[in-house]
C-alpha cells in the first residue's frame, strides 16, 4: 500500500512532485545514517574485546560520529523544510483550486445539502494531509531504509540471523495487510461521520436566531449533542477496531527482538559468532525492528490521508457547467425564454415556458409562492442548467456564453442581502472590483445609504459584520443596490427590496431601486402587486406555467387570475388588528 500511495501523492503533488522526491531522497539517505552510531559502537567492542582499542581509535570514531549526526541534522532540516513548506504550499494551492472549483458547479450541487461536506474537506482533511500526512511519510520513508540497511548488514555478518528479521518482516507484512484492511473499510466512515458533525454545528449556528425565537435551544442543542455523540462513537470504533491488528503487529516485532537476540546469544556461546557483535546486536536489533513497529500507527494515519484525499478528489471531479470560452457577440439585452422546462429531483418546476423581456423594459413576476417566480431568475443567471429549451440574451444561448461574461451583464438584488465580514466600501466595491472611493460615494449616493454610512463611527471602514449582523435589513438593502448600481450591468433582476422593510426604509429603497433600474432591462419577483403596476408586461407564474401575460389594465380587464390577486391585496391592505376579549 505504501508505494502505491506514495506515488498518488506524487501525482497529486503536481508542480510539486519534484520537491517531494528529494525530500523523500534525503529522508531515505537520513534512515540509512541512523545506523552509523550502531557500526560504530559495534567497533569500539570488538577492538576493545581484542585489546587493540587505542587513544587514535576512540578520537577517529568520536569525529565520526559526530560528523554523522551533523550530516543528519542538516539532512533533517533540508527535508523536513522541503516536506512540509511543500504539503502547505500544496495544501495552500489545492484550497485555491477548490474555491474556484465550487464557484463553477451548479447550484443543485449546493442545495443537497453538501455545505458540510465542502467545509470538511477545506477544514479537516486538507489541514490533516498538510500537518500529519506529511510527517507519516516522513516517518515511514525513513523506517524503511533503517530496517532495509540493517537486515542488509546481518546477511553480511551472519546469514541465520538475517532469515530470522525475514520472517519477521514477511509475518509483519501479512499482519499489516490485514491492518490496513480494517483502517481502509473504517477511515471513510470516520471522516464521513465528521463532515455530518460540521454539518450540524453549521446548521445550527446560522439558525441560531430562529432556534432562540421558537425557545428551541434545547432540542437543537441536543441534535448536535447526537451528532457529537456519534462521532465520538464513530472514533473510539475507529480506534477499537485497529487495536488488535496494531497489537498483533507490534507484538510480531517484540517477539522478532527477543528470537534475534536469543539466537544471537547462543550462537555467541556456541563459539558461531563474534562476541563483539553479538553484543552490538543487542543494540542494533531495536534498530532494526523499532522503526518497522511504529509501520501500525502510521498505516492508520496514511489510511486517514487517503480517505481524505478520495473526498478531495470526489469534490475535485464533480461535474461542472458547460460553458465556452469565448466571448459571445451579444447584441442587444432582451432576454428571451424559448420554451423552457426546468425539473428539481425528478419534480417539474417549469413547463415549456416562453416570453421575452426587450431591453429597457420592465418583466414582473407574480404567482403564489413556489410558483417558480425565483426558479425563472435563477435560470436567467445559470445558477441551474434548462432542462428543455433555451434561454438567450440578446440573441445568444447562455450557455454558449462564458459565466464572467454571463454575469457581467447581470446584476441582482434580492430580498436576503448577503454582506461580507468586511467593511462597507469593500462590500460595495464588490460589484466593481477596480473602482474608485469616488465612484463608491456616488453609487453610495444613489442608493440612498451614504447619509448613514457617514453617521458610523468608521464610516466607509466601518465593518459590517458577519453576514452584515450590525446593519439593519434596510441598510443592508441600500448596500446592496449601491453594489448593484457600482456594477451598472445591463440586466437587473430584482426580488422587491421592499416587501420586508420599515416605511421610512421602504421610501429610500424606492428612490434607490429608482436610480438602479434607468434604461435596464428588469426581471423583478413581485410581492406587493402595488409596485408593478407600470410594468411593461406582467407574467403570472403557477401550476409550473405562465397561466396569465399583459400590462397591469389588461390583466384586470381581463377578471382572471391576476385580478383576483390584486383584489385580495387590496383588501389586505386595509387589515388592522381588532381588540380581542380575553378567555377568562
Amino acid at each position: 500500500m505504501t508505494l502505491k500511495f506514495v506515488l498518488r501523492v506524487l501525482r497529486f503533488s503536481g508542480e510539486y512532485a519534484a520537491r517531494l522526491k528529494v525530500s523523500f531522497v534525503l529522508s531515505f539517505i537520513d534512515g540509512i545514517l541512523s545506523s552509523v552510531p550502531i557500526v560504530l559502537i559495534w567497533q569500539v567492542i570488538d577492538r576493545a574485546l581484542k585489546g587493540t582499542l587505542v587513544h587514535k581509535d576512540v578520537f577517529l570514531f568520536s569525529i565520526l560520529l559526530i560528523l554523522s549526526l551533523l550530516i543528519r541534522m542538516v539532512l533533517r532540516y533540508w527535508f523536513v523544510s522541503l516536506e512540509s513548506g511543500t504539503g502547505y504550499e500544496l495544501c495552500e494551492r489545492e484550497r485555491i483550486a477548490l474555491g474556484d472549483k465550487l464557484r463553477r458547479l451548479p447550484m443543485r450541487f449546493f442545495s443537497e445539502g453538501n455545505l458540510g461536506h465542502v467545509t470538511s474537506v477545506i477544514t479537516v482533511d486538507l489541514p490533516f494531509i498538510e500537518e500529519m500526512g506529511m510527517d507519516a511519510l516522513d516517518k515511514v520513508i525513513g523506517g524503511f531504509a533503517t530496517s532495509l540497511i540493517g537486515v542488509a548488514m546481518l546477511f553480511m555478518v551472519d546469514w541465520r540471523l538475517a532469515l530470522i528479521s525475514v520472517a519477521v518482516f514477511v509475518a509483519a507484512i501479512l499482519l499489516l495487510k490485514a491492518l490496513e484492511r480494517v483502517s481502509k473499510k473504517q477511515s471513510p466512515i470516520r471522516q464521513r461521520q465528521q463532515a455530518e458533525l460540521v454539518s450540524a454545528i453549521l446548521e445550527y449556528v446560522q439558525g441560531i436566531s430562529v432556534i432562540k425565537s421558537f425557545h428551541m435551544s434545547g432540542e437543537r442543542a441536543n441534535r448536535i449533542k447526537a451528532a457529537i455523540d456519534s462521532t465520538k462513537d464513530h472514533s473510539i470504533d475507529f480506534e477499537v477496531s485497529l487495536l488488535k491488528p496494531t497489537l498483533s503487529f507490534k507484538l510480531c516485532f517484540a517477539f522478532g527482538i527477543t528470537l534475534t537476540i536469543l539466537a544471537a546469544s547462543l550462537l555467541a556461546i556456541g563459539g558461531n559468532l563474534n562476541l563483539s557483535f553479538a553484543i552490538a546486536m543487542f543494540i542494533f536489533v531495536f534498530t532494526i525492528y523499532t522503526p518497522a513497529a511504529g509501520f501500525a500507527s502510521l498505516s492508520s494515519q496514511l489510511r486517514i490521508m487517503e480517505a481524505g484525499l478520495d473526498r478531495y478528489e470526489a469534490l475535485d471531479n464533480l461535474e461542472e457547467m458547460e460553458e465556452s470560452a469565448q466571448k459571445a457577440p451579444v447584441t442587444d439585452n432582451d432576454i428571451t425564454f424559448q420554451n423552457v422546462s426546468f425539473s428539481y429531483e425528478d419534480e417539474n418546476i417549469l413547463e415549456r415556458i416562453s416570453f421575452i423581456a426587450k431591453e429597457g423594459s420592465v418583466t414582473a413576476l407574480v404567482g403564489p409562492s413556489g410558483g417558480g417566480k425565483t426558479t425563472i431568475a435563477n435560470l436567467i443567471m445559470r445558477f441551474w442548467d434548462v432542462g428543455e429549451g433555451s434561454i438567450s440574451i440578446g440573441g445568444v444561448d447562455i450557455r454558449q456564453m462564458n459565466s464572467g461574461d454571463l454575469l457581467s451583464r447581470i446584476s441582482a438584488v434580492f430580498q436576503d442581502v448577503h454582506l461580507f465580514n468586511d467593511t462597507i466600501e469593500n462590500n460595495i466595491r464588490f460589484g466593481k472590483p477596480d473602482a474608485t472611493k469616488e465612484e463608491i460615494v456616488e453609487a453610495s449616493k444613489k442608493a440612498k445609504c451614504h447619509d448613514f454610512i457617514m453617521s458610523l463611527p468608521e464610516g466607509y471602514d466601518t465593518i459590517a459584520g458577519e453576514n452584515g449582523s450590525l446593519l439593519s435589513g434596510g441598510e443592508r438593502q441600500r448596500i446592496s443596490i449601491a453594489r448593484a448600481i457600482l456594477k451598472d450591468a445591463p440586466v437587473i433582476i430584482l426580488d422587491e427590496a421592499t416587501a420586508s422593510v420599515d416605511p421610512d426604509n421602504e421610501i429610500d429603497i424606492q428612490h434607490a431601486i429608482g436610480a438602479l433600474i434607468q434604461d435596464k432591462t428588469l426581471i423583478m419577483i413581485a410581492h406587493r402587486l402595488s409596485t408593478i403596476q407600470y410594468a411593461d408586461q406582467i407574467l403570472v407564474v403557477e401550476n409550473k406555467h405562465i397561466s396569465e401575460r399583459g400590462t397591469h389594465s389588461e390583466l384586470l380587464g381581463r377578471q382572471g387570475r391576476y385580478a383576483s390577486l390584486w383584489e385580495k391585496r387590496q383588501k389586505a391592505g386595509g387589515w388592522q388588528i381588532k381588540s380581542i376579549k380575553p378567555f377568562c
